[in-house]
């Protein structure tokens, strides 16, 4: 059984520091292969970037049906978060709808 740190605290994780001498970014994964694993990546790194191509991980491999439930639960998030923006948008169009009948009924 893993001990948990008091009142929900992470636990400190010293950065080492990358194969061009710079203090390395942690960072978080939302890969569905390896949802919320925290791992250390050379900041010079971007998108597109390699940077000196250091990368470790920080945290072990979930087992895989762990990794299965947070990869659903990420896809799931990511579906609902789309169907509020894609309501936020109807609602705007029924806003200037509203708006145009109220103008048009004025108007008449």
């Amino acid at each position: 059984m893993r001990k948990e740190p008091p009142g929900g605290e992470e636990l400190a994780v010293a950065a080492p520091h990358c194969y061009c001498g710079r203090l390395a970014r942690l960072q978080t994964s939302w890969t569905e292969s390896n949802p919320l694993r925290r791992f250390f990546v050379c900041p010079k790194s971007e998108r597109g970037k390699s940077g000196c191509g250091f990368f470790v991980w920080v945290d072990i491999e979930m087992p895989r049906r762990e990794r299965a439930l947070m990869a659903w639960l990420l896809r799931t998030k990511r579906e609902v978060e789309d169907q509020i923006v894609r309501a936020r948008a109807r609602e705007k169009k029924l806003w200037i709808a509203l708006f145009m009948s109220w103008a048009f009924v004025f108007m008449v």
